[in-house]
């Protein structure tokens, strides 16, 4: 399953310039033989967290439909990243993921579930109230997370034992915590043995620096492509289940767990 990782500057709480900055992309990347292309957390908005109920999508729209005609025109699956958005609660706006298939159907949603204090996340949107699952993609069996669920490996273990061999990691992680952002993705991988996806913003957004750093790590812990800290950029790079299978055989980690001298479990 090849990909590409857009890396790029969203710009700060306007919905619609996201939205035609996404189509303009779109247009201008040679996606020919790309099979999923991945995109940022809160690309329509930013983290405009004041304004953010008059920039929140509403069930997903408009920013679905725009993923469903690229999907459909280009033939290309669309890790939509995430966006703000309401769904039945009108004083709950959540952070949601979603992915598009290559035909234009919703395969997946996940809304964040740990919300940043750091950047006062929780004073204005509402966590996510449902378990990660896993999802297929041209056959491939995926999961995603969003940017500070990075730093919880229960979520990886789980979507890992569920049978992923690649995991999505949309964000807009800080500049100031840009080595945990490298350190994590590459730990993620290595102790899940699996593909480790992450797509991140760059430069100064509103109030916040974010870090750039997208990559793509393989299940041993290599680099297969990696983004600098400015700039924008487009990663691309091939995920290969079979790969996980052999590494998974060789260095049998899932087999030599003991969840019954594991207190937590």
């Amino acid at each position: 399953m090849n990909i590409k990782v857009l890396q790029y500057q969203v710009v700060y709480g306007d919905l619609e310039a996201n939205l035609e900055r996404v189509k303009a992309l779109f247009e201008k990347e040679n996606l020919k033989g790309t099979d999923v292309v991945v995109l940022p957390e809160m690309w329509t908005s930013s983290y405009d967290l004041e304004n953010i109920q008059e920039h929140a999508c509403h069930h997903l729209e408009p920013a679905k439909s725009v993923i469903v005609e690229l999907a459909q025109e280009y033939d290309v699956n669309i890790v939509a990243g995430s966006v703000a958005n309401l769904k039945d609660d009108p004083d709950k706006v959540y952070n949601t993921a979603f992915v598009i298939d290559r035909k234009g159907a919703l395969v997946h949603e996940y809304s964040k579930m740990h919300l940043v204090p750091m950047l006062n996340e929780p004073e204005f949107l509402a966590a996510g109230e449902d378990k990660v699952e896993t999802f297929m993609l041209d056959g491939n069996k995926c999961g995603i997370v969003i940017c500070y669920d990075l730093r919880f490996p229960e979520l990886f273990r789980d979507l890992a034992l569920k049978g992923a061999t690649s995991i999505f990691v949309v964000a807009e992680w800080p500049m100031a915590r840009k080595s945990h952002w490298e350190t994590l993705i590459r730990a993620r991988a290595i102790e899940n043995q699996l593909y480790i996806i992450a797509c991140d913003t760059h430069g100064k957004i509103g109030t916040h620096e974010y870090a750039g750093r997208s990559m793509i790590i393989g299940p041993f812990g290599g680099s297969i492509d990696e983004a600098a800290d400015h700039g924008d950029a487009v990663l691309t790079g091939r995920v290969d289940g079979d790969e996980v299978a052999k590494i998974r055989k060789e260095v049998p980690i899932f087999d030599s767990r003991k969840r019954d001298m594991y207190h937590f479990l």
